[in-house]
């Protein structure tokens, strides 16, 4: 019997509770199967709640505590990434059954790569390390001649039409005729990134005044460790619709797209998911199976917090897609479990800690980057502070003796830090009175006024900013609890019962291995309620 995991990216319980009966087919599946809140973990962000989703663990248990990772050891530079399977410390559930000998397919999951998890029987894919940092970023061709990760690019405007010449580093050549407001065809050419040669994929759309270059992305082996299935999945996917992983959040924040251009790349990406998952699902054997959408998630936290009609269709029109994309998925599986891995929260300004770590003077910048050598305290999201102490961090330069001083002073100041209306920003400071141990902070926020989102970037000038409908985030997700932490979870299938639940996100996983014969100990339980009698009267 399969079973698929649908996890659906920031699904809100409270705004899905608004849109079902209008989402013809998980209404269904809710008037036909098990469905009811999800309660996610803190923080709830995506790395942290999706490792819990897949290991029925709490973060303390399995390791993925925050985007940034800090172990005794490294520099407080060089964390490890909770994108990464090598931070995770539990096993995943891929990895379980694979072990028992089931045929196990995994589309898309932070901590699903093929550096760890080695079994023939399991294949792994993460599309996300297709992306690298330093190249795949949008860019603006501009008539004339444009020089971009290699490619020679010449581009004239004749006619009302853009005529684009691409040379790549290979000498390959295409000639593209754009007009305005409309999108190219996905293009191949060998790009030069980060000093090697390397085949990418990007799209073209014509604007006002220059052409959008899409975020490319590459043909690297590190996002699968099935080659031939990669391959096919790069001849028969991504050449014909492109590899577009997220809303290009970043080129609409610098003002190089619109708003109505990025929600076109929502709209390539939800046609990139959609045909990748269904290609991958419908071209190879699995018992059991995990599939993934961005696109709710990625405008939820665009328009939630605007509040107007137009935002609201926005995001109910997204909803509409993940609805199709479960629709196509149905007939793939006898189980199918749709969930997402955290709600949202509507905000109204965005705080910028580590510029008040730099005003506190206990972290420096130079230009546009981070003086690590001079920096006391870093903030490396998920609400973790880290000291950069000596014996624990490499390169550490804040004594023993100079520890619980620094804390207090830190936390002192962030306690007292209030809007114009007086009202605290950080609402629940938690300071360790010694060194924390691995993965955890020496400061940690563990709750904030909701009206804030806080960031760890440092490009900015000033500490706190106002959100800018329809070009900066309007809503997070992470440490409130409130609507953030309450996502959705269905049950439809052979396996389970009609019935209203509440349930956690680590209670997923324990369930589908009870379908599955398997029990393991986790922080999570089985949710008996939602299993057939067969399933929970047999033996453990």
């Amino acid at each position: 019997m399969k079973t698929l995991l649908i996890v659906l990216d920031g699904i809100s319980y409270s705004i899905f509770e608004q849109f079902r009966y209008n989402l013809q087919t998980m209404n269904y599946l809710i008037d036909n199967g098990s469905y009811g809140k999800l309660e996610s973990v803190f923080p709830a962000i995506t790395p942290v709640a999706l490792a819990s989703l897949f290991s029925g663990d709490l973060p303390i248990n399995h390791g993925i505590t925050s985007p940034k990772i800090f172990v005794k050891g490294n520099s407080l530079s060089k964390p490890l990434s909770a994108y990464s399977s090598l931070a995770l410390k539990a096993d995943p559930v891929w990895y379980i059954l694979a072990k028992k000998g089931y045929k196990v397919i995994v589309t898309a999951a932070p901590q699903a790569l093929p550096d760890k998890w080695k079994l023939d029987n399991l294949t792994l894919l993460d599309p996300y390390k297709g992306r690298i940092k330093e190249c795949s970023k949008g860019y603006i061709i501009s008539v004339g001649e444009n020089n971009i990760l290699g490619l020679n690019i010449k581009m004239e405007f004749n006619n009302e039409e853009y005529i684009i010449k691409i040379t790549d580093i290979e000498n390959n050549n295409v000639i593209i005729d754009l007009k305005k407001k409309q999108w190219s065809k996905p293009i191949e050419a060998v790009m030069k990134c980060k000093d090697k040669n390397t085949k990418g994929i990007f799209m073209l759309k014509g604007l006002d005044k220059y052409v959008y270059m899409s975020p490319p992305a590459f043909l690297i082996p590190s996002w699968s460790n099935n080659s031939e299935l990669q391959r096919q999945v790069w001849d028969n996917v991504i050449k014909k619709h492109g590899m577009n992983l997220d809303g290009d959040y970043f080129s609409l924040k610098s003002n190089l797209i619109s708003f109505e251009d990025y929600y076109d790349t929502i709209k390539l990406t939800f046609n990139f998911f959609y045909n990748y998952s269904l290609f991958i699902l419908k071209n190879n054997q699995w018992d059991f199976a995990i599939t993934y959408l961005p696109i709710i998630d990625n405008i939820q936290h665009l328009l939630y917090g605007i509040n107007d009609s137009k935002s609201l269709d926005y995001i109910f029109q997204t909803y509409k897609m993940a609805d199709e994309f479960v629709k196509a998925h149905l007939e793939l599986a006898e189980n199918v479990i749709i969930c997402s891995d955290h709600g949202i929260n509507k905000i109204k300004k965005r705080v910028y800690i580590n510029k008040i770590l730099e005003k506190l003077n206990v972290l420096k910048i130079e230009g546009n980057n981070i003086d690590w050598k001079r920096t006391k305290a870093y903030y490396g999201g998920g609400g973790i502070i880290r000291i950069n102490l000596k014996n624990r961090e490499k390169f550490g330069i804040v004594k023993a003796n100079e520890f619980s001083k620094l804390v207090k002073y830190i936390t002192n100041n962030l306690e007292k830090m209030e809007d114009s209306n007086n009202e605290k920003i950080f609402t629940v400071i938690y300071s360790n009175e010694s060194p924390a141990d691995d993965r955890q902070g020496d400061i940690v926020i563990m709750s904030v006024n909701p009206k804030y989102s806080i960031s760890n970037s440092i490009d900015k000038d000033t500490i706190i900013e106002d959100v800018i409908p329809y070009n900066t985030i309007t809503a997070d997700h992470g440490y409130y609890k409130d609507e953030d932490i309450k996502g959705i979870v269905i049950f439809y299938g052979k396996s389970f019962k009609r019935r209203r639940i509440n349930a956690r996100i680590i209670d997923i996983i324990p369930t589908i291995l009870k379908i599955y014969g398997t029990n393991v100990k986790v922080d999570g339980k089985v949710l008996d309620e939602v299993l057939k009698d067969e399933l929970t009267s047999s033996p453990k």
